[in-house]
């Protein structure tokens, strides 16, 4: 599907992030909703605790000034599965169509991508954290083709950190969503899956630099 990126770019650098519906095109969104169901992606599970994340003197800190967001004394933790197989096998498509994207839509020459291919599933979920120290530009793609707003594993965006609005996106298939990492600072969280999801929640997401 064809898209206005320059109207994408302009909101990029307005907001900080945007949605980009219908990102790919259908028969390679449906491929990849196809290689995320399969068996052998050989998932590997994630259950991370870091006490220290929040604090300020942290080198990845994740703190806030807002005193609606984790402070100094909490621990950040996390819950997720991901595939190192998948990501070899979905290379190709993320070559040629996220890569030309991030560089257009970030407007700076990209050298290197970090890919993640993740699945969510009961309790898994992300507290609040700020990825601005992993690269310039990050994108997240959803690839559940059904998705129910009360299972869970929404992503919640902070405006910034000075503020107490919250902004959910809804993984919807086929979405895209780029963030600004070097020109904002967003705290975000994943709420956690609901043990009655149907079936598990599929993304693939790039920080670039």
């Amino acid at each position: 599907m064809k898209h206005d990126y320059s109207s994408l770019i302009d909101d990029y650098k307005k907001n900080g992030f945007v949605i980009v519906d219908n990102f790919l095109p259908e028969d390679i969104a449906n491929r990849l909703e196809l290689l995320y169901s399969g068996k052998d992606n050989d998932w590997t599970f994630t259950d991370q605790t870091r006490p220290d994340f929040f604090k300020k003197s942290h080198s990845q800190s994740s703190y806030t000034n807002s005193v609606y967001f984790p402070g100094e004394d909490e621990t950040y933790s996390a819950k997720f599965w991901n595939s190192i197989p998948l990501t070899d096998n979905t290379e190709n498509i993320h070559d040629e169509y996220f890569k030309p994207i991030l560089e257009r839509i970030g407007e700076v020459e990209l050298n290197d991508y970090y890919i993640r291919c993740y699945k969510l599933d009961d309790g898994c979920h992300y507290r609040t954290h700020i990825d601005n120290w992993v690269g310039e530009i990050g994108c997240i793609y959803y690839v559940n083709k059904k998705w129910i707003w009360d299972w869970g594993g929404i992503l919640h965006v902070g405006v910034d950190n000075e503020v107490n609005k919250v902004v959910p996106i809804f993984p919807k298939f086929n979405r895209a969503i780029f963030v600004n990492h070097g020109g904002f600072k967003f705290p975000h969280y994943i709420s956690h899956v609901a043990s009655y999801a149907l079936n598990p929640r599929f993304s693939m997401i790039t920080f670039a630099k």
